[in-house]
């Protein structure tokens, strides 16, 4: 059965997406992540300008809102590799 949304229901998708995409470097770093699973380094590198704890909190956010994946592939240092989930 399909349920048409509300006017409220729409609002608020809206306001659920700005809340997670309003930034300018989260729309940027999902951007990267749509074209391969990255590395911190890489996500450094081809974002030109975000500092590294700008880079850490964007993405410990995406990964706590799920739609970020962050897989360990080193565990001496502990490396990750991160992608966009389904």
């Amino acid at each position: 059965m399909t349920h048409a949304l509300t006017a409220k229901e729409k609002t608020d998708c809206v306001v659920r997406a700005l809340a997670i995409f309003g930034d300018k470097w989260t729309l940027l770093l999902v951007r990267e992540l749509t074209r391969c699973p990255q590395t911190f380094s890489d996500l450094e590198t081809s974002l030109e300008g975000i500092s590294p704890r700008t880079l850490s909190q964007r993405l410990n956010k995406l990964v706590e809102d799920g739609i970020v994946e962050k897989n360990m592939y080193c565990e001496h240092p502990p490396r990750y590799n991160y992608s966009l989930t389904e």
